[in-house]
């Protein structure tokens, strides 16, 4: 069996690109970060980041319009 794989090209805003890095600090913050070493004012903070780039806190937002465009992206 042949595995094939492919190269996936977007093209992002500035704004764009900001909230790729803050999903993948936080994801990463949130997923290797011992419990007690995660307070939470980091928590909050991560927050007011979200909501800044997502401008609101709206499920259909900005952010879910990124991750739409990314999962589409061929």
């Amino acid at each position: 069996m042949i595995n094939i794989n492919f190269g996936h090209h977007i093209v992002v805003t500035d704004a764009e690109q900001l909230m790729i890095v803050n999903a993948f600090a936080f994801y990463n913050a949130h997923h290797t970060f011992p419990a007690d070493e995660y307070n939470e004012d980091e928590r909050e903070q991560w927050r007011l980041a979200f909501r800044e780039d997502n401008c609101g806190s709206d499920r259909e937002g900005l952010i879910d319009k990124l991750a739409t465009k990314i999962a589409n992206s061929k």
